[in-house]
């Protein structure tokens, strides 16, 4: 049994195609443990390209490895860690917002299928424009690009990121000097030209604040996977191991669906029932 299939906004180019199938693995305990599991002292594109490869079966027709999840463009990568999200705690979410006009913090219910998903412009993913007389192909920046730029200054990771991304200038390879000469309104129109065939997925979401009633802008964090806990997730093996004498294996194979349905059905031979709820 497969897991979701989903589209990208995107898609990964390949071989002179684009790639916008997708597919999960099935979420079982064994897929779940390995996300987990994970370093978390990766920095942010190192960690959403070892969740995402663990996460993926496939891209395209070909697995999903590292190599090509890392050559997923931005929007992708935060498209897929959504929807992984949404696997794991459900498409409706808590969104904690701390106002900017009178502090008080409130909750915002959101579900992530709602959020706005812009697709890719037709030429995706490069972009053709002209700057200060000369032709430029462009390429939309990907995990790898993220990855490259690390945690150089702004200047400095702005040059690499062009550099990475300008694919020819009236035909060849940009060279480092002219890449350094750009001027800020040049870099603005690339930047420009990048954003109107880029795929986007929303990343504020307009807010009332309940206790003075002001209207602000919530940032989303697409890259949150607030639904494991590692805790809770070790609780539930152990439980069903020592209610049903399984083996940890043969308990991390189980759907995560199906492992809560066991737990559920223990609590209440147990006599144990969610508040409110009639035994």
């Amino acid at each position: 049994m497969h897991g979701l299939a989903v589209t990208l906004p995107g898609g990964l180019a390949e071989n002179g195609s684009l790639q916008r199938q997708a597919r999960f693995r099935r979420l079982t305990g064994k897929v779940e443990q390995a996300l987990i599991d994970l370093n978390t002292d990766l920095d942010r594109p190192a960690f959403v390209t070892a969740v995402l490869a663990a996460a993926l079966e496939r891209i395209g027709d070909q697995p999903a490895d590292s190599k090509r999840v890392d050559d997923l463009c931005v929007a992708d990568r935060q498209y897929l860690m959504l929807r992984l999200a949404a696997l794991i705690d459900g498409e409706q979410v808590w969104l904690k917002v701390n106002c900017g006009h009178c502090k008080a913090l409130f909750d915002v219910d959101l579900s992530l299928d709602d959020l706005p998903v812009k697709p890719a412009g037709p030429s995706f993913p490069l972009a053709t424009l002209r700057i200060e007389g000369r032709a430029l192909v462009v390429r939309v920046p990907t995990g790898a690009d993220q990855a490259l730029i690390g945690t150089q200054s702004e200047r400095e990771a702005m040059m690499m990121l062009l550099q990475s991304c300008i694919q020819s200038v009236d035909g060849q390879p940009p060279a480092r000097e002219y890449i350094r000469a750009l001027s800020q309104s040049a870099i603005e129109g690339i930047d420009s030209a990048l954003d109107d065939v880029s795929p986007a997925v929303c990343n504020q979401l307009l807010v009332v604040c309940p206790e003075c009633g002001n209207k602000q802008q919530a940032d989303l964090d697409h890259y949150a996977l607030t639904g494991l806990h590692k805790y809770f997730f070790y609780e539930e093996v152990h439980t069903l191991a020592s209610h049903y004498h399984w083996s940890e294996a043969a308990i991390l194979d189980l759907p995560q669906a199906r492992r809560r349905l066991y737990i559920d059905m223990i609590n209440r031979s147990a006599g144990l029932h969610a508040p409110g709820e009639a035994p």
